[in-house]
């Protein structure tokens, strides 16, 4: 039987990963724990222990006598994840169209207008949050849990450790196009189309990702290498 003191570091690490994903934090910040903690009724124990395993997991970073800061996504982790991506969710779109249902569409409908409510938006994390929930109902109608589960690590991963919600209008327009026409295929049953049609999305998103990380560190090195005046 858990021990009423892991239940409470449970609940906190639960607690604090949601407080932390959708408030905002971005590359480079340092949190606050202290304040965290009061401001979620928190103590300093169980804090301690869910903010060192968020570290664990790749999320935060933890230096001594610094605390802890949100790291900076490398070229090489945003190209594993989205790689890793590319092989889990086509075969989930895939399951899912064999298991779709009318109510299932109609959700799915849902998520894609509020998405393109928040088009305009150009720094908004409500919208990235609601890419991912397109994505996770998606991951979970499927009905493997250990891939939404998986698929859920990953995409925090990308929300937590890279600017992904200043993602151009341009290119957020074609990500609603083609969420779009996986759900048309969804609907239609047509899962080796939907699996397709996701792998494409995935490989376009990476490369834009993947572009700007790129352009980032190009930016920064030709900044370094200016002379002094």
């Amino acid at each position: 039987m858990p021990s009423k003191s892991k239940n409470i570091s449970d609940k906190a690490y639960v607690h604090i990963r949601e407080s932390l994903l959708n408030s905002g934090v971005y590359v480079g910040q340092k949190i606050p724990h202290h304040e965290l903690g009061q401001k979620l009724g928190i103590s300093h124990t169980p804090l301690r222990e869910a903010l060192f395993r968020l570290a664990a997991e790749g999320l935060l970073m933890h230096q001594n006598n610094k605390g802890f800061s949100v790291p900076a996504i490398t070229f090489e982790e945003a190209r594993e994840i989205y790689e890793a991506r590319e092989v889990i969710e086509p075969y989930l779109a895939e399951r899912a169209a064999q298991l779709i249902t009318k109510t299932k569409i109609k959700s799915f409908s849902k998520i894609l207008e509020t998405y393109q409510q928040l088009m305009s938006e150009h720094y908004n994390r409500q919208r990235i949050l609601t890419d991912k929930k397109f994505h996770m109902e998606i991951a979970g109608f499927a009905g493997n849990k250990t891939l939404a589960q998986m698929l859920n690590q990953m995409y925090d991963k990308l929300i937590f450790k890279s600017p992904v919600e200043r993602i151009s209008t341009e290119r957020v327009k074609e990500a609603i196009i083609e969420h779009s026409e996986i759900l048309k295929k969804l609907e239609a049953k047509d899962g080796k189309g939907a699996a397709e049609l996701m792998r494409n999305h995935i490989r376009k998103q990476s490369d834009y990702v993947l572009s700007n990380i790129i352009k980032k560190k190009n930016s920064e090195a030709l900044h370094l290498l200016r002379p002094l005046k």
